[in-house]
């Protein structure tokens, strides 16, 4: 389910560049590890990770999806997004803050609730995620662990705009700010629900399609005209071509989108991914980008991220919230057959 307008790129394999620019130090040199870098967590050993400054070092953690998105797209469309765009961010970022280091943990590649469950079809065969409370709990484990190494700054990027998901990841953020005096913040929910970000956005759409194309569209919030032109921008290879013959899916409201989703044969997508294009999905993409990295430098330069709006905000009185109940109704069912199992696997030992 995609960031609207759409914010979906490519992975940007940064190993290598990583790895590139090591090479050129001596064997067991930390000095130019430390200093000015963008960094892949895992190429490093303890000792080069415990020789970073505990203030001028950041943390990006990339959390993905593997959910449907219609027969157009691949599964991993979230993830792809959200590595290209995380690595884009890191090394925006270690040009505006000389001396940081930025550290890119690896990418959570599973999420909570795909857009199949709008249609009330809580498993399918192009969707594999994880219940909320695994995520939150994953994500809390990760960034717990980083705030314990006394490292001061976490900020987690997501390419999953399902509300649980967003839900379960501002809880972790929010959990190990507090419980360890760190900043772990969820840049994706402030970038969302930050009002003049999204002006932005809107005023970039508005170069590509006129008012009553935009109108026609409806919600463009799954595998349709934005996510669509975001992969055509950055993996034209993964989009399968039959994009441009899928009939229109526009749905204005939320309850139009999921009449459209329960009915038979509904596809995954909404919106109108035949009138994607690549050059709308590059300046999603700049969009997107550049966003991102305004958040999280206005956050370590000392602006207060705590109180700021985020999504997906309170849902007491959203079209969504009936939703959401399904979800975590469905997860509840599943950890109760788990702890069944567990319970009698214990008596029978």
């Amino acid at each position: 389910m995609t960031r609207h307008p759409a914010v979906f790129t490519a992975f940007c394999c940064l190993a290598l560049m990583s790895a590139a620019a090591r090479a050129q130090e001596p064997a067991g040199s930390v000095s130019g590890i430390v200093s000015g870098r963008v960094l892949e967590i895992g190429d490093l050993t303890w000792t080069e990770i415990d020789a970073l400054s505990r203030d001028s070092t950041l943390f990006l953690l990339a959390v993905g999806m593997l959910e449907e998105h219609g027969p157009h797209l691949p599964i991993a469309s979230d993830q792809i997004g959200v590595e290209h765009e995380t690595a884009e961010v890191a090394l925006r970022l270690s040009r505006a803050l000389p001396g940081w280091s930025v550290v890119l943990m690896p990418t959570v590649p599973y999420g909570s609730a795909g857009a199949n469950h709008v249609g009330g079809r809580p498993v399918h065969p192009g969707t594999y995620g994880v219940r909320q409370a695994t995520l939150r709990a994953l994500v809390a484990d990760i960034g717990g662990q980083i705030a314990q190494n006394r490292f001061r700054w976490i900020f987690v990027m997501s390419g999953h705009a399902a509300p649980t998901h967003g839900i379960a990841l501002n809880e972790a953020c929010d959990f190990i700010s507090e419980a360890f005096g760190v900043t772990m913040a969820n840049v994706t929910a402030l970038f969302r629900a930050d009002s003049s970000m999204q002006r932005r956005g809107a005023d970039m759409a508005s170069r590509h399609f006129s008012r009553s194309d935009l109108a026609s569209f409806g919600r463009d919030v799954h595998a349709g005209v934005a996510e669509t032109s975001g992969l055509l921008a950055i993996r034209p290879d993964l989009v399968r071509p039959v994009y441009r013959t899928l009939p229109s899916l526009a749905a204005r409201t939320f309850e139009e989108m999921r009449a459209i989703a329960q009915q038979p044969g509904w596809q995954g997508y909404f919106s109108a991914p035949a009138r994607a294009t690549a050059p709308f999905g590059r300046d999603i993409e700049e969009w997107w980008i550049a966003g991102m990295t305004d958040v999280i430098l206005r956050s370590v330069r000392g602006e207060s991220m705590a109180g700021r709006p985020r999504y997906p905000g309170d849902l007491a009185r959203d079209p969504r919230a009936p939703l959401v109940e399904e979800v975590l109704a469905h997860e509840r069912e599943f950890e109760r057959k788990l702890e069944q199992w567990l319970a009698d696997r214990e008596e029978s030992e």
